[in-house]
């Protein structure tokens, strides 16, 4: 189970800020997805940065238990042009 919260931002760049954990593993459906979006993971005192999307496709994607993420949802035509999602 996911816990989920997030709020509007009041940047120009980025729509929205989230915030979840994980109560148990499990997964997800990703939607396809026309915006980006930064994520920071923290499972087992491991950070990993995730940069997302565009995407094109659903995916499903799995998640640990006790498992937290930070993220930001950039606002439609904004991109991460300069950092390619490979590097």
């Amino acid at each position: 189970m996911l816990i989920v919260q997030d709020r509007p931002s009041d940047s120009p760049y980025v729509e929205r800020v989230w915030r979840a954990h994980s109560a148990g593993c499990g997964s997800f459906l990703s939607v396809a997805e026309y915006r980006s979006e930064l994520v920071v993971t923290r499972h087992e005192d491991r950070v990993t940065v995730t940069l997302r999307g565009p995407e094109t496709m659903v995916t499903r994607l799995s998640y640990p238990a006790d498992a937290e993420w930070q993220g930001i949802r950039l606002k439609p035509a904004r991109s991460c042009r300069h950092c390619p999602a490979g590097s």
